[in-house]
């Protein structure tokens, strides 16, 4: 006599074994997930400072370059012989008196010998090229020489990129007596490059250069 369950499954070696796979569990996801986040915003954070570096650098080569170029209108012999050395002071670079404004340089010695030029320097497009480049060039200027007087818009409340103050004043005094002219005396030249121009003046970065030049 023979007996069978019902409950007795028969043994099929053509049907797979089950597997036990291993998951990960939700404590170690959530641990992953707080270490990428924590990751994510390290790096995340480190953008808005490169921006800065990057706005930063590009403002003191601009600088340097603004200051560089006064210096060599004001170092060029031949724009003294009219009495005094060429400052641009507008856009075109055409040796005009619409685009730039004569500095005196030959005074007394008992004159009044600082002389100060304010500009204001806004972006540029060149016409001239298919590509059209952006170039900062000045837009406004005021001279003094009677004092560091600054120019009302000198709040950047007109539009300007960089604000530029230029300095002229004798560095030594030399050769010939009291009230003769002085055509030879070198003459120190600070540059002072000002950004943003939109911020108060307390908080703009300032670039300082400095130079001699000579009246002749």
């Amino acid at each position: 006599m023979k007996f069978y369950s019902k409950h007795l499954r028969r043994f099929s070696p053509l049907k797979p074994h089950l597997r036990t796979f291993a998951a990960f569990s939700l404590t170690e996801v959530v641990i992953a997930m707080g270490v990428a986040a924590v990751a994510f915003t390290s790096i995340i954070a480190l953008f808005p400072l490169g921006l800065n570096m990057s706005k930063e650098s590009y403002e003191s080569t601009q600088a340097a370059l603004i200051a560089q170029t006064i210096l060599a209108d004001l170092r060029d012999v031949g724009s003294s012989k009219s009495g005094g050395k060429l400052i641009q002071i507008a856009g075109g670079n055409a040796i005009s008196t619409n685009n730039y404004f004569s500095i005196p340089v030959k005074f007394d010695k008992g004159a009044q010998n600082d002389r100060y030029i304010y500009l204001a320097y806004n972006q540029d497009i060149r016409t001239d090229s298919s590509n059209s480049p952006i170039m900062l060039r000045p837009i406004q200027y005021k001279y003094s020489q009677n004092g560091p007087a600054e120019p009302p818009w000198w709040d950047g409340t007109n539009g300007p990129i960089l604000l530029v103050k230029v300095s002229i004043k004798h560095s030594f005094l030399l050769g010939g007596p009291a009230g003769t002219n002085t055509t030879t005396n070198p003459q120190r030249v600070d540059v002072t490059v000002e950004s943003p121009a939109s911020a108060p003046p307390t908080n703009r970065v300032q670039y300082i250069f400095t130079g001699v030049i000579h009246s002749q």
